[in-house]
């Protein structure tokens, strides 16, 4: 019984040797450099563009009924004539001709003069640009003779600061 306790604290013994041990501590360390890190983002801006736009007007009342009323008594005129099929046809040929003649004396009461509109016109428009935007910050300390660079969302202000230590063990 002896010798299998003795074994067995032997055993005990031999593997807590072989184990690592691991941990986290707070302690400081010494500042050495605080470098930003930018990236670059693509933005999206919104812009209006407006310029004067220009067009050209007939004088003229702008409306459709002279060449109408133009169109109507021409096809009665052209009904007249004709007979048959050329009865339609010359109909058709008069109420051409009557809307034709209604629009030329409509264009001659304006003595065929025209004039300018001018008109702002406005439009939305949206232009890409590349912006530098902070990332983030390399940080490295010296901490027990040793350069360690991490990188954090928060600029250190001291020089001496502290930091979180993970301490694990190797596998052989």
């Amino acid at each position: 019984m002896k010798i299998i306790l003795k074994s067995s604290f032997f055993a005990l013994l031999f593997s807590f040797s072989q184990m690592s041990i691991a941990g986290t501590f707070i302690d400081t360390a010494s500042v050495v450099s605080v470098d930003k890190v930018y990236k670059q983002v693509r933005v999206e801006e919104p812009y209006k563009e407006c310029y004067i736009k220009e067009t050209i007007q007939n004088n003229g009342d702008g409306s459709a009924t002279n060449e109408i009323i133009g169109g109507v008594i021409g096809g009665a005129i052209g009904n007249q004539f004709g007979e048959g099929d050329g009865k339609d046809i010359m109909t058709l040929a008069g109420i051409l001709m009557g809307a034709s003649i209604a629009n030329d004396a409509e264009k001659a009461a304006g003595n065929g003069t025209q004039k300018v509109i001018s008109q702002e016109v406005c439009e939305n428009k949206v232009r890409q640009k590349i912006e530098k935007r902070l990332s983030h910050y390399k940080v490295t300390v010296d901490y027990n003779g040793s350069e360690v660079s991490f990188s954090t969302k928060r600029r250190p202000f001291d020089d001496v600061i502290k930091i979180e230590v993970t301490v694990d063990g190797l596998d052989n």
